[in-house]
């Protein structure tokens, strides 16, 4: 725009220093060249501290290798977590990924754990809060022995990141299933005592956490292996 109404501002000045003397022609291209002085502070040229940038959502974690937990493949890299047993997954990266990884390995974990195990796993991979109280109360009343059964456990195959802070992060999990059917569930993490933690929705909340999906519309396409 700045180097069109120069150009514009040059022909006005071509006609009207016609039939002028010296001294109006002199003046004429002096302030021409205090407009394309200006203008070119006006454009920047570059010059100038870059615009910051926030961090990157739609890059795919590094080092990304698939670990077994108990009949689904969950992922593991460079992000997080430094540390898989049993009784925990600690250990993830203060950043997009990290929180993405985190909240798809607590996820699974938690719903997966046997019962031996169960209770170390909400302690060091659950926030606490009512949300956590709840899943508590209702998990003893549960007793999960076995793996995941073949023929209807999920499939990872993405996710996007809905809402990332280096405190708290919303993302979206996509999974598919043996009979065809995808779904999304909503996880949250937090960032507590240096990791990044799975909070639960309170039994107030009325958003759903997991819903039926027509395809995989996954910013980020991680698909664990067949």
């Amino acid at each position: 725009m700045i180097a069109i109404h120069v150009g514009k501002r040059l022909s006005m000045n071509r006609i009207h220093t016609r039939g002028l003397g010296g001294i109006e022609v002199a003046a004429a291209l002096a302030a021409l060249t205090a407009l394309l002085v200006l203008a070119g502070c006006g454009a920047g040229g570059g010059e100038g501290p870059p615009m910051p940038h926030g961090p990157d959502l739609t890059a795919v974690p590094d080092g990304v290798r698939w670990v077994d937990y108990r009949g689904v493949s969950v992922p593991v890299g460079s992000d997080g977590p430094d540390e898989f047993t049993a009784q925990a997954a600690t250990g993830f990266v203060q950043n997009p990924q990290g929180a993405a990884l985190a909240a798809i390995v607590h996820t699974v974990r938690m719903s997966l754990a046997p019962d031996e195990h169960w209770a170390s796993i909400a302690a060091h991979e659950i926030a606490a809060g009512d949300g956590k109280d709840a899943w508590v109360s209702s998990r003893v009343l549960l007793s999960i022995q076995t793996p995941a059964d073949p023929a209807t456990a999920p499939r990872l195959r993405g996710y996007t990141i809905i809402d990332y802070g280096s405190e708290r992060s919303r993302v979206d999990i996509y999974t598919s299933f043996p009979d065809g059917s995808v779904a999304v569930n909503t996880a949250t993490v937090v960032w507590v005592a240096g990791d990044w933690r799975l909070q639960l929705p309170g039994p107030d909340e009325d958003d759903p956490v997991v819903r039926e999906a027509g395809s995989v519309e996954a910013s980020v396409r991680l698909e664990a292996p067949l």
